[in-house]
């Protein structure tokens, strides 16, 4: 059965909260000259959003509900010189404090750049957080957001047929990730501040798996959340995802077993694994440049599920002795055919996630999302060593 998740939210950005958890940040601090003096009217300008704030009578400014990422802020005042700082971080439902301090310049000069740094401790935090933003995620060695999880301080993923894992979770493709003792149905998953659950299992299934190039920044508390996940018992993962700038950009990424003979073994052509990674977006031209859009996909397939190597023992038939000395001495049995390695099972899997958003104003945005995973697998149990063929074949 396949699954489809449709996420569409109404981003109002007024200074009231929204109904959902929080998916932007807030940028504030204060402007003052070199002796600490107050500039009241100094402008800070964010020229990617196209939005600021004006400083008020004792300097202090404040710029709410900006979109998670990287950007550029910029403040200016008559009579003293302009100043930017690079690479200032937003990180969702957290508060990022710039303060600017500016000298007299009777006269005109260059304009002068300073690389903004986050923090190693952030204010007003009460419990521990854990911030990955896209880039961080798309260099490290994972193929999925599953491993990003099981990356994780107190975080342990039970793997199908481990001691301890619950039966045909495998083989209906269910992860199973615990958080310092918790159950895997404890774990509030969102996305864009939005609850995915399954209802009959517990967490969402294969949701944990969403492609590498449709993470913009994952955010993860695993104790001590606030209220607002007062239905939380181990962990909150939150994930915000990618959306379209003014300018077109793109990410491709591709990881195979089959490297050839001289690189790769025997086990690595039989396991026959490959994945594709691709993410696209920009702004629409012309009267639609209102418009954004963000694409990306995961095509990942396993040609066997699971590759065993067995010993080189094979029955010898010898229809004038079936009881030889030969098969008695190794062991073997009537069903013991195969030598050497063996693969069991297959898996392919489709991952595609759109975003569409339309920009109203500096204040106001519409985002329409839409997520679907599908599968075809044929996962492989012990019942079946001998009867490969009778394995269920599983579509969700």
């Amino acid at each position: 059965m396949k699954k489809y998740y449709l996420i569409i939210q109404f981003l109002f950005l007024v200074v009231t909260q929204t109904i959902f958890a929080g998916t932007d940040g807030t940028i504030r601090g204060r402007i003052t000259d070199v002796d600490q003096n107050s500039l009241p009217g100094a402008q800070v300008y964010i020229p990617e959003l196209e939005k600021g704030a004006i400083a008020d009578i004792d300097g202090n400014y404040i710029i709410l509900n900006v979109g998670v990422g990287t950007y550029v802020v910029s403040v200016n005042m008559m009579g003293y010189r302009n100043e930017t700082r690079k690479n200032v971080k937003v990180i969702m439902d957290q508060t990022v404090w710039l303060n600017f301090s500016l000298p007299v310049e009777a006269y005109e000069g260059e304009e002068v750049e300073v690389i903004g740094e986050r923090p190693l401790v952030e204010k007003g935090t009460t419990s521990k957080k854990i911030t990955i933003d896209k880039e961080a995620v798309e260099a490290l060695p994972i193929r999925d957001m599953t491993e990003l999880y099981s990356l994780q301080s107190g975080v342990v993923q039970v793997i199908g047929q481990q001691e301890g894992a619950i039966k045909d979770h495998e083989e209906r493709g269910l992860q199973e990730i615990h958080v310092r003792g918790g159950r895997s149905g404890e774990i509030a998953y969102m996305i864009d501040g939005m609850y995915i659950r399954n209802p009959i299992y517990g967490g969402i299934g294969t949701g944990t798996r969403l492609n590498l190039f449709a993470i913009k920044e994952f955010d993860w508390q695993p104790g001590g959340f606030n209220a607002e996940y007062g239905d939380a018992m181990s962990a909150v993962s939150n994930m915000h995802t990618n959306s379209g700038k003014k300018k077109f950009s793109y990410g491709f990424k591709y990881s195979t077993s089959l490297v050839g003979a001289s690189m790769g073994n025997e086990y690595d052509e039989m396991r026959g694994y490959n994945d594709y990674n691709l993410g696209f977006g920009g702004q629409f031209p012309g009267f639609l440049n209102k418009f954004y859009y963000w694409f990306s996909g995961q095509y990942t397939t396993y040609e066997n599920y699971r590759v065993y190597k067995f010993d080189d023992n094979i029955y010898v038939d010898d229809p004038n002795d079936p009881f030889n000395e030969a098969n008695r001495e190794r062991l073997v049995q009537p069903w013991d055919r195969e030598a050497g390695w063996r693969g069991f099972g297959n898996e392919e899997t489709w991952d595609v996630f759109g975003k569409l958003t339309y920009k109203f104003s500096n204040r106001l945005r519409f985002n329409a999302s839409y997520w679907q995973v599908a599968a075809q697998r044929k996962g492989f149990s012990q019942r079946y060593l001998y009867w490969d063929d009778g394995q269920n074949e599983l579509f969700r």
